[in-house]
């Protein structure tokens, strides 16, 4: 039997608990002591699911601690046997737990859980992903007047803009285990809009006011800096906003005219 053939054939069985595919692996396997190779294929799935069970506890604690370890380990499984790994690196496991868990209909009475999924797998990604340099200052100074216009202003690589109708940046808050204070959290508190990113080691949650919001917005696209001062006119004054933002460092880069190498980042989530 050929290798790719026989490497299809243990995933189904492993993976999918194919019936027919665990029979016909089965002739293929020199069974264990005291093990049917059945018996063995089980117990190589056991480890499968443990481990990524455990990666999923790792990247998604807030949301374990809500529901509850069984809870989470039961959800685990189900998850796991409609999305299984297909990387080497753990760390790159359980990016679609989030929109599982809105159709997941066991979780049902949790509505905003969904949402704090999401924010825990993106402060997963940020905190993981690539280190962003500091702004050029003195480069950007010295760009002559005349080319202002066709500057475009970068955010951090590792930063991500989360919407949600629920205050999850409260319930993560509440559930980290250094938290002291009014754990407390309504849902009445409504509706946040988060700017996710990373300075140095320091991660940060920010809640941007609306005028931010709209010209993180506009940074986000990778507009030129006229287009975006032309399109937040009379709503944003972007001279004003623009030394705020490099002073927080929501400003990571920029160059003289549109370049795509500078788009790539964390995928944000509307």
């Amino acid at each position: 039997m050929e290798v790719t053939v026989l490497q299809n054939l243990f995933y189904r069985a492993v993976c999918e608990r194919d019936p027919a595919s665990i029979e016909e692996l089965s002739k293929h396997i020199k069974p264990a002591r005291d093990l049917t190779p059945a018996e063995g294929l089980g117990v190589y799935r056991g480890n499968v699911v443990g481990n990524l069970t455990s990666a999923l506890m790792s990247t998604y604690p807030v949301c374990c601690q809500l529901v509850g370890e069984k809870f989470f380990e039961a959800t685990a499984a189900k998850f796991i046997s409609k999305f299984p790994c297909s990387s080497p690196d753990l760390g790159d496991y359980g990016e679609q737990l989030p929109d599982f868990l809105a159709d997941f209909e066991p979780a049902a009475d949790l509505p905003y859980l969904p949402d704090v999924a999401r924010l825990e797998w993106f402060w997963h990604r940020v905190f993981t992903g690539e280190d962003t340099t500091g702004l050029d200052l003195q480069g950007l100074a010295e760009v002559p007047e005349e080319k202002w216009g066709d500057l475009t202003f970068y955010l951090p690589k590792n930063s991500v803009m989360l919407e949600s109708p629920y205050p999850i940046h409260r319930i993560w808050e509440v559930n980290q285990a250094d938290y002291q204070g009014d754990r407390r959290v309504s849902l009445d508190e409504g509706a946040v809009k988060i700017f996710l990113w990373r300075k140095g080691y320091d991660m940060r949650i920010d809640l941007p006011s609306k005028p931010e919001w709209e010209l993180l917005e506009a940074f986000e696209k990778n507009d030129r800096f006229e287009a975006i001062c032309e399109g937040l006119a009379g709503t944003v004054d972007v001279s004003s906003w623009l030394p705020v933002f490099v002073q927080r460092g929501w400003i990571a880069d920029f160059s003289v005219g549109y370049s795509a190498s500078k788009k790539s980042k964390v995928k944000s989530q509307r």
